[in-house]
């Protein structure tokens, strides 16, 4: 079938039709690999398209040769690429050089963009969008070979600082701030003149964001949004967090009402007009990138722009190599010692049942001291990936493969902390709470954590021997829940 519409295209019949029917086929590796094998090296016939009266002819002549990623056509795309009047089909040129090993021609698309720049400048609106689609593709190929040199976060004290964290426990955040005027929002804490060092010794905080201050644009479109951006003290702020001077790598980051579909077009239009107003001193990067622009939808009418910072490292977790499909995150494991805390002694001695990658227990080491820890679970491979992990913190962890009920100890413990299995029933609890009894010394603390905290709760009510400390909830939707429980002295 490649080989048809080739040959009707080489005769001159339908061209522009055959043409998109062949760029469509060769999509697929399998035809690509047949159309090139049949070329055997002899692009003549699409390069001369490239000379067409009909631009979009000559748009899709040059997206085919680019597929075909031979660096033989890169003469013939760049020439046409120079001499195309048509806005539309500049973009094309530059995708089809971009599959291919374009090195040679970087001082030219240099020399380009800094023309582009200028035409931007000065461009009517009906034209002005093909440039900065054009400027766009451009900037992602000199990427590709001249990336900006990375920038060392620097820190140190901040006007404005927003930590996301579980929104049913926000007070665990805010108390442990000590430096700064803390406030409450619906899904966080907010912190006027904040350490950012102080701050990155908290583990119950999910997020970091910088609020970006300035004059925001009532509409609901990416020039609003582009605008709304350009009108804080984005660059100021970068500048005064790193060490370095010069260009950022950054890329978009949209929450609200657009579609997926919508929302791609909306992302890319706003970082191309970041790009153009900044000067490239911000420079859109589908990877590598060091900073992240937020732009949430204002109720209100507009966008509300955050920033937040990959050149700040979050070390909190670092241990956290390892992991399994139904692992904790630590961000969670950390808020849940937290919440136990008051009822966390000294030096416990401490058992995890169902222990997966360690993080639970790892955390409880972090929030106080206790020794020994001991952790056991059915799962080998959880049991090695705890191991790898607490390597890591170096901390006196020991690691069981076997099932908690068959477990065996010489001593009983002071604290059983766990992430009970997603699949527990009211049959597994009973056989649960029964043997736990025989770990446990008298008095001794049951922290227990379940995505079906309806259950659990229940089930800890049931235990004659149990008395509830204290309940929380970490997700309503999800339903998930702590139980703090203590065993009866006697």
């Amino acid at each position: 079938m490649v080989k048809d519409i080739y040959e009707s295209i080489c005769r001159g019949e339908d061209v522009r039709a055959n043409l998109i029917c062949l760029k469509q086929l060769i999509a697929d590796k399998k035809e690509k690999s047949a159309f090139a094998y049949m070329l055997a090296g002899d692009f003549r016939k699409l390069a001369a398209l490239l000379k067409d009266k009909d631009a979009k002819i000559r748009k899709n002549a040059a997206l085919i040769l680019g597929e075909l990623e031979s660096e033989d056509v890169l003469p013939w795309l760049y020439e046409a690429y120079e001499k195309e009047k048509q806005l539309f089909v500049r973009e094309s040129y530059l995708k089809a050089m971009e599959k291919l090993n374009f090195s040679q021609m970087l001082p030219k698309l240099k020399k380009r963009q800094k023309t582009l720049q200028e035409e931007l400048l000065y461009a009517a609106d009906e034209g002005k969008k093909h440039l900065q689609k054009e400027a766009a593709v451009l900037s992602r190929m000199i990427l590709k070979y001249e990336k900006p040199k990375h920038h060392t976060f620097c820190g140190g004290k901040t006007e404005d600082v927003i930590l996301l964290c579980n929104r049913n426990n926000r007070q665990i955040t805010a108390r442990q701030i000590q430096t700064g005027e803390v406030s409450m929002l619906a899904g966080g804490v907010r912190i006027q003149g904040a350490d950012l060092q102080e701050i990155a010794k908290i583990r119950t905080w999910q997020e970091l964001l910088f609020p970006l201050h300035g004059k925001g644009e009532r509409e609901y479109t990416a020039e609003a949004a582009a605008q709304t951006v350009w009108n804080t003290e984005v660059m100021e702020l970068l500048q005064s967090l790193h060490e370095e001077k010069g260009a950022f790598l950054f890329r978009i980051e949209y929450k609200g009402s657009l579609d997926e579909r919508k929302k791609s077009e909306f992302v890319k239009k706003t970082a191309s007009l970041l790009e153009e107003k900044s000067e490239r001193m911000l420079i859109n990067s589908i990877s590598d990138y060091e900073i992240e622009i937020r732009i949430v939808e204002s109720k209100k009418g507009g966008y509300l722009p955050f920033l937040r910072l990959y050149t700040m490292e979050d070390e909190r977790f670092a241990y956290r190599k390892e992991s399994i499909a139904a692992s904790i995150a630590p961000v969670n494991a950390a808020l849940i010692m937290q919440i136990a805390g008051d009822h966390l002694k000294e030096n416990a001695q401490v058992l995890d049942p169902f222990c997966g990658v360690g993080t639970m227990l790892i955390e409880r080491k972090y929030f106080r001291s206790a020794d020994p820890l001991y952790g056991v679970d059915i799962y080998a491979e959880g049991i090695q990936k705890a191991r790898d992990n607490t390597a890591v913190t170096k901390m006196p962890i020991h690691y069981i493969a076997r099932d908690f009920f068959t477990f065996e100890h010489d001593y009983l413990f002071d604290e059983l902390i766990t992430d009970m299995p997603a699949s527990a029933d009211e049959a597994f609890y009973r056989t649960f709470f029964k043997k736990a009894e025989t770990l446990l010394k008298r008095g001794a603390v049951l922290v227990l954590y379940n995505r079906q905290g309806t259950l659990l709760e229940e089930m800890c009510r049931r235990q004659n021997n149990l008395t509830i400390l204290k309940t929380a909830v970490l997700n309503e939707r999800q339903n998930s829940k702590v139980v703090v429980a203590k065993l009866q002295e006697a």
